[in-house]
Protein backbone atom coordinates (compact mmCIF):
# COMPACT_ATOMS: atom_id res chain seq x y z
CA UNK A 1 0.00 0.00 0.00
CA UNK A 2 1.25 3.49 -0.61
CA UNK A 3 2.21 6.00 1.95
CA UNK A 4 -1.15 7.91 -0.15
CA UNK A 5 -3.92 5.47 0.75
CA UNK A 6 -2.86 5.50 4.34
CA UNK A 7 -4.99 7.31 6.47
CA UNK A 8 -3.65 9.56 8.40
CA UNK A 9 -5.05 12.19 10.60
CA UNK A 10 -5.80 16.07 9.54
CA UNK A 11 -5.55 19.47 11.06
CA UNK A 12 -9.04 21.13 10.62
CA UNK A 13 -8.46 24.33 8.07
CA UNK A 14 -11.60 26.20 6.23
CA UNK A 15 -9.89 24.56 2.67
CA UNK A 16 -10.29 21.24 4.33
CA UNK A 17 -13.58 21.67 5.40
CA UNK A 18 -14.85 22.49 2.17
CA UNK A 19 -13.69 19.28 0.34
CA UNK A 20 -15.15 17.25 2.92
CA UNK A 21 -18.49 19.04 2.95
CA UNK A 22 -18.68 19.11 -0.41
CA UNK A 23 -17.79 15.14 -0.52
CA UNK A 24 -20.44 14.74 1.64
CA UNK A 25 -23.12 16.43 -0.55
CA UNK A 26 -22.09 14.46 -3.73
CA UNK A 27 -22.52 11.27 -1.37
CA UNK A 28 -26.14 12.25 -0.55
CA UNK A 29 -26.76 13.55 -3.91
CA UNK A 30 -25.06 9.78 -5.44
CA UNK A 31 -28.17 8.05 -2.44
CA UNK A 32 -31.24 10.44 -4.28
CA UNK A 33 -30.11 8.89 -7.44
CA UNK A 34 -30.01 5.75 -6.36
CA UNK A 35 -33.62 5.89 -4.05
CA UNK A 36 -34.82 7.42 -7.36
CA UNK A 37 -33.68 3.85 -9.40
CA UNK A 38 -35.34 1.87 -6.29
CA UNK A 39 -38.03 3.46 -6.65
CA UNK A 40 -38.63 3.54 -10.27
CA UNK A 41 -37.33 -0.79 -10.28
CA UNK A 42 -39.77 -1.67 -7.18
CA UNK A 43 -43.01 -0.11 -8.68
CA UNK A 44 -42.76 0.68 -12.81
CA UNK A 45 -44.25 -3.25 -13.15
CA UNK A 46 -46.25 -5.21 -11.15
CA UNK A 47 -49.02 -7.50 -11.85
CA UNK A 48 -50.98 -10.41 -10.14
CA UNK A 49 -53.79 -11.36 -8.44
CA UNK A 50 -56.16 -8.68 -5.79
CA UNK A 51 -54.89 -10.86 -2.53
CA UNK A 52 -51.41 -11.00 -3.54
CA UNK A 53 -51.01 -7.30 -4.83
CA UNK A 54 -49.12 -5.94 -1.91
CA UNK A 55 -47.10 -8.61 -0.71
CA UNK A 56 -45.73 -9.28 -4.87
CA UNK A 57 -44.95 -5.46 -4.36
CA UNK A 58 -43.47 -5.55 -1.39
CA UNK A 59 -41.14 -8.19 -2.30
CA UNK A 60 -39.92 -6.04 -5.49
CA UNK A 61 -39.23 -2.95 -2.91
CA UNK A 62 -36.90 -5.88 -1.17
CA UNK A 63 -35.43 -7.02 -3.71
CA UNK A 64 -34.43 -3.75 -4.90
CA UNK A 65 -33.05 -3.10 -1.61
CA UNK A 66 -30.47 -5.40 -1.42
CA UNK A 67 -28.84 -4.27 -5.47
CA UNK A 68 -26.36 -1.63 -6.33
CA UNK A 69 -26.22 1.34 -7.63
CA UNK A 70 -24.85 0.03 -11.03
CA UNK A 71 -27.13 -3.19 -11.15
CA UNK A 72 -30.32 -0.52 -10.59
CA UNK A 73 -29.40 1.37 -13.25
CA UNK A 74 -29.03 -1.36 -15.55
CA UNK A 75 -32.43 -3.02 -14.80
CA UNK A 76 -33.96 0.32 -14.79
CA UNK A 77 -33.18 -0.01 -18.14
CA UNK A 78 -34.61 -2.38 -19.31
CA UNK A 79 -37.70 -2.63 -17.86
CA UNK A 80 -38.86 0.64 -17.86
CA UNK A 81 -37.47 1.49 -21.56
CA UNK A 82 -39.55 -1.49 -23.19
CA UNK A 83 -43.11 -2.65 -22.98
CA UNK A 84 -44.56 -4.98 -21.04
CA UNK A 85 -45.01 -8.73 -22.38
CA UNK A 86 -48.10 -8.95 -24.10
CA UNK A 87 -50.00 -10.54 -21.78
CA UNK A 88 -49.47 -11.59 -17.92
CA UNK A 89 -52.62 -12.84 -17.26
CA UNK A 90 -53.43 -16.50 -16.65
CA UNK A 91 -56.17 -18.08 -18.96
CA UNK A 92 -58.45 -18.43 -16.09
CA UNK A 93 -58.63 -16.17 -12.59
CA UNK A 94 -61.09 -16.81 -9.83
CA UNK A 95 -60.19 -13.11 -8.80
CA UNK A 96 -59.94 -9.50 -9.74
CA UNK A 97 -56.51 -9.36 -11.40
CA UNK A 98 -54.43 -5.87 -11.62
CA UNK A 99 -51.60 -4.90 -13.79
CA UNK A 100 -49.77 -2.02 -14.20
CA UNK A 101 -46.89 -0.66 -16.08
CA UNK A 102 -44.98 2.73 -16.49
CA UNK A 103 -42.83 2.82 -19.98
CA UNK A 104 -41.01 5.59 -20.84
CA UNK A 105 -41.43 5.94 -24.65
CA UNK A 106 -38.40 6.96 -26.79
CA UNK A 107 -36.14 6.52 -29.67
CA UNK A 108 -32.81 4.27 -29.45
CA UNK A 109 -30.90 6.93 -29.50
CA UNK A 110 -31.93 8.60 -26.14
CA UNK A 111 -31.90 4.98 -24.73
CA UNK A 112 -28.01 4.46 -26.01
CA UNK A 113 -27.60 8.27 -24.56
CA UNK A 114 -28.81 7.62 -21.52
CA UNK A 115 -27.41 4.20 -20.85
CA UNK A 116 -24.18 5.56 -21.08
CA UNK A 117 -24.62 8.85 -18.58
CA UNK A 118 -26.01 5.85 -16.13
CA UNK A 119 -22.90 4.26 -16.44
CA UNK A 120 -20.15 7.31 -16.13
CA UNK A 121 -22.48 8.32 -12.99
CA UNK A 122 -22.12 4.95 -11.37
CA UNK A 123 -18.49 5.28 -11.97
CA UNK A 124 -18.56 8.68 -10.88
CA UNK A 125 -20.26 7.69 -7.62
CA UNK A 126 -17.50 4.30 -7.29
CA UNK A 127 -14.60 6.83 -7.62
CA UNK A 128 -15.64 8.96 -5.15
CA UNK A 129 -16.76 6.07 -2.84
CA UNK A 130 -13.77 3.91 -3.12
CA UNK A 131 -10.88 6.19 -5.08
CA UNK A 132 -10.98 9.68 -3.65
CA UNK A 133 -8.28 9.58 -1.22
CA UNK A 134 -5.05 10.34 -3.15
CA UNK A 135 -7.17 13.33 -4.84
CA UNK A 136 -8.03 14.25 -1.15
CA UNK A 137 -4.57 14.32 0.39
CA UNK A 138 -3.43 16.45 -2.53
CA UNK A 139 -6.20 18.95 -2.07
CA UNK A 140 -5.32 19.04 1.81
CA UNK A 141 -1.53 19.20 0.74
CA UNK A 142 -2.47 23.15 -0.47
CA UNK A 143 -4.00 21.95 -4.10
CA UNK A 144 -8.06 21.85 -2.54
CA UNK A 145 -9.07 23.66 -6.21
CA UNK A 146 -8.45 20.84 -8.07
CA UNK A 147 -10.15 18.38 -6.04
CA UNK A 148 -13.09 21.24 -5.36
CA UNK A 149 -13.56 21.57 -9.18
CA UNK A 150 -13.62 17.92 -9.36
CA UNK A 151 -16.45 17.89 -6.94
CA UNK A 152 -18.41 20.17 -8.44
CA UNK A 153 -18.42 18.54 -12.18
CA UNK A 154 -19.88 15.39 -10.12
CA UNK A 155 -22.31 17.43 -8.61
CA UNK A 156 -23.26 19.03 -12.03
CA UNK A 157 -23.56 15.46 -13.63
CA UNK A 158 -25.80 14.12 -10.81
CA UNK A 159 -28.00 16.85 -11.08
CA UNK A 160 -28.73 16.21 -14.52
CA UNK A 161 -29.68 13.06 -13.73
CA UNK A 162 -31.74 13.79 -10.57
CA UNK A 163 -33.71 15.53 -12.72
CA UNK A 164 -33.97 12.97 -15.05
CA UNK A 165 -35.03 10.54 -12.89
CA UNK A 166 -37.44 12.60 -11.08
CA UNK A 167 -39.63 13.21 -13.95
CA UNK A 168 -39.85 9.73 -14.40
CA UNK A 169 -41.05 9.47 -10.67
CA UNK A 170 -43.74 12.12 -10.88
CA UNK A 171 -44.87 10.68 -13.88
CA UNK A 172 -44.78 6.89 -12.38
CA UNK A 173 -45.95 8.36 -9.33
CA UNK A 174 -49.12 9.80 -11.03
CA UNK A 175 -49.93 6.92 -12.92
CA UNK A 176 -50.08 4.92 -9.65
CA UNK A 177 -52.44 7.48 -8.41
CA UNK A 178 -54.62 7.77 -10.51
CA UNK A 179 -55.53 3.72 -11.18
CA UNK A 180 -55.93 3.42 -7.39
CA UNK A 181 -58.30 6.38 -7.54
CA UNK A 182 -60.08 4.45 -10.54
CA UNK A 183 -59.52 1.01 -8.88
CA UNK A 184 -61.64 2.12 -5.62
CA UNK A 185 -64.40 4.51 -7.55
CA UNK A 186 -68.01 2.93 -8.27
CA UNK A 187 -67.01 2.20 -12.00
CA UNK A 188 -63.98 1.14 -11.04
CA UNK A 189 -65.53 -1.54 -8.74
CA UNK A 190 -68.28 -2.49 -11.85
CA UNK A 191 -65.48 -3.18 -14.15
CA UNK A 192 -64.14 -5.50 -11.90
CA UNK A 193 -66.73 -7.26 -11.59
CA UNK A 194 -67.25 -7.39 -15.49
CA UNK A 195 -64.47 -8.34 -16.18
CA UNK A 196 -64.09 -11.14 -13.51
CA UNK A 197 -67.42 -12.08 -15.13
CA UNK A 198 -66.23 -11.78 -18.91
CA UNK A 199 -63.22 -14.04 -18.26
CA UNK A 200 -65.20 -16.98 -17.06
CA UNK A 201 -65.37 -20.34 -18.23
CA UNK A 202 -69.27 -19.80 -18.05
CA UNK A 203 -69.29 -16.80 -20.13
CA UNK A 204 -66.99 -19.01 -22.31
CA UNK A 205 -69.08 -21.60 -22.99
CA UNK A 206 -72.03 -19.44 -23.85
CA UNK A 207 -70.48 -17.86 -26.49
CA UNK A 208 -69.09 -20.99 -27.94
CA UNK A 209 -72.62 -22.44 -27.80
CA UNK A 210 -73.95 -19.36 -29.67
CA UNK A 211 -71.85 -20.13 -32.20
CA UNK A 212 -72.10 -23.39 -33.21
CA UNK A 213 -75.73 -23.95 -32.09
CA UNK A 214 -77.07 -21.14 -34.37
CA UNK A 215 -79.89 -20.57 -36.57
CA UNK A 216 -79.89 -19.82 -39.84
CA UNK A 217 -80.98 -15.63 -38.40
CA UNK A 218 -78.11 -15.90 -35.85
CA UNK A 219 -79.50 -16.48 -32.56
CA UNK A 220 -79.64 -19.44 -30.53
CA UNK A 221 -81.51 -20.69 -27.29
CA UNK A 222 -80.77 -20.48 -23.84
CA UNK A 223 -82.71 -22.95 -22.97
CA UNK A 224 -80.35 -25.61 -25.23
CA UNK A 225 -77.49 -23.67 -23.83
CA UNK A 226 -78.58 -24.28 -19.72
CA UNK A 227 -78.82 -28.24 -21.34
CA UNK A 228 -75.34 -28.66 -22.44
CA UNK A 229 -73.81 -26.62 -19.57
CA UNK A 230 -75.92 -28.65 -16.94
CA UNK A 231 -75.03 -32.29 -19.33
CA UNK A 232 -71.23 -31.53 -19.65
CA UNK A 233 -70.15 -28.88 -16.50
CA UNK A 234 -73.30 -29.06 -14.33
CA UNK A 235 -70.43 -27.18 -11.46
CA UNK A 236 -70.55 -24.37 -13.61
CA UNK A 237 -74.26 -23.66 -12.81
CA UNK A 238 -74.20 -23.96 -8.97
CA UNK A 239 -74.45 -20.95 -6.98
CA UNK A 240 -74.93 -18.46 -9.97
CA UNK A 241 -76.46 -15.88 -7.63
CA UNK A 242 -73.26 -16.38 -5.09
CA UNK A 243 -70.55 -16.73 -8.19
CA UNK A 244 -71.40 -13.97 -10.05
CA UNK A 245 -73.90 -12.46 -8.62
CA UNK A 246 -77.38 -13.49 -10.64
CA UNK A 247 -79.60 -16.03 -10.18
CA UNK A 248 -80.02 -17.32 -14.04
CA UNK A 249 -78.16 -17.84 -17.62
CA UNK A 250 -80.35 -14.54 -18.86
CA UNK A 251 -78.87 -12.68 -16.27
CA UNK A 252 -75.64 -13.60 -17.11
CA UNK A 253 -75.90 -12.98 -20.53
CA UNK A 254 -77.01 -9.58 -19.75
CA UNK A 255 -74.56 -8.27 -17.18
CA UNK A 256 -71.34 -10.20 -19.60
CA UNK A 257 -72.00 -7.50 -21.98
CA UNK A 258 -70.80 -9.98 -24.81
CA UNK A 259 -74.08 -10.92 -26.27
CA UNK A 260 -77.66 -9.68 -27.45
CA UNK A 261 -80.57 -11.10 -25.90
CA UNK A 262 -84.12 -11.41 -26.87
CA UNK A 263 -87.51 -12.80 -25.91
CA UNK A 264 -89.81 -14.26 -28.80
CA UNK A 265 -93.42 -14.82 -28.12
CA UNK A 266 -94.82 -17.81 -29.26
CA UNK A 267 -97.79 -18.92 -30.81
CA UNK A 268 -99.16 -20.17 -27.12
CA UNK A 269 -98.86 -16.66 -25.73
CA UNK A 270 -95.62 -18.06 -24.10
CA UNK A 271 -91.94 -16.83 -24.62
CA UNK A 272 -88.79 -18.45 -25.17
CA UNK A 273 -85.32 -16.16 -25.15
CA UNK A 274 -82.50 -16.27 -27.86
CA UNK A 275 -79.07 -14.84 -27.45
CA UNK A 276 -75.86 -13.84 -30.17
CA UNK A 277 -72.60 -12.81 -29.34
CA UNK A 278 -72.80 -8.73 -30.14
CA UNK A 279 -70.89 -6.96 -32.56
CA UNK A 280 -68.52 -5.80 -30.13
CA UNK A 281 -67.12 -8.85 -29.83
CA UNK A 282 -65.78 -12.27 -31.22
CA UNK A 283 -65.11 -15.69 -29.98
CA UNK A 284 -61.60 -17.08 -30.47
CA UNK A 285 -61.92 -21.06 -31.07
CA UNK A 286 -58.77 -23.40 -30.88
CA UNK A 287 -57.43 -25.07 -34.08
CA UNK A 288 -58.52 -28.23 -32.60
CA UNK A 289 -62.40 -27.61 -32.35
CA UNK A 290 -62.27 -26.49 -36.32
CA UNK A 291 -61.37 -29.78 -37.08
CA UNK A 292 -64.60 -31.29 -35.31
CA UNK A 293 -67.44 -31.57 -36.57
CA UNK A 294 -69.66 -28.44 -34.82
CA UNK A 295 -71.95 -30.64 -32.97
CA UNK A 296 -73.52 -29.40 -29.78
CA UNK A 297 -72.27 -31.83 -28.03
CA UNK A 298 -68.67 -31.08 -28.87
CA UNK A 299 -69.35 -27.36 -27.82
CA UNK A 300 -68.26 -27.54 -24.30
CA UNK A 301 -64.56 -29.03 -23.96
CA UNK A 302 -62.95 -26.99 -26.61
CA UNK A 303 -63.59 -23.70 -25.11
CA UNK A 304 -60.67 -21.15 -25.71
CA UNK A 305 -61.93 -17.58 -24.31
CA UNK A 306 -63.67 -14.55 -25.50
CA UNK A 307 -61.62 -11.75 -27.19
CA UNK A 308 -62.91 -8.39 -26.00
CA UNK A 309 -59.96 -6.57 -28.11
CA UNK A 310 -62.71 -5.04 -30.49
CA UNK A 311 -64.59 -1.67 -28.94
CA UNK A 312 -67.68 -1.10 -29.15
CA UNK A 313 -69.27 0.45 -32.66
CA UNK A 314 -68.61 4.86 -32.19
CA UNK A 315 -65.76 3.50 -28.64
Amino acid sequence: MSNESVPRRLERTPERDEVLRRIGRNVVNFQMVEALLKHLNANASVHGPASQLAERMEAQRTAMHRKTMGELAGKMVAQVFQAPAESQTPDEITEPWFGFHFTVETDAQFIDQHDQEMRALVAARNDLIHHFLPQWYSAVDGDAETALTYLDAQRDETFRMMDRLRGWVKALDEGRRQTAAFMTSPEGKRQMELGLLQSSHLVAMLGEIALKTARPDGWAYVTTALNLIRREAPAELADLQQRHGHQNLKGILLAAEHFDVLDEALLNGGVRTVYRINDRYTLQLGQDVASEPTSASKALPSVNQIDNSRPAPGQ
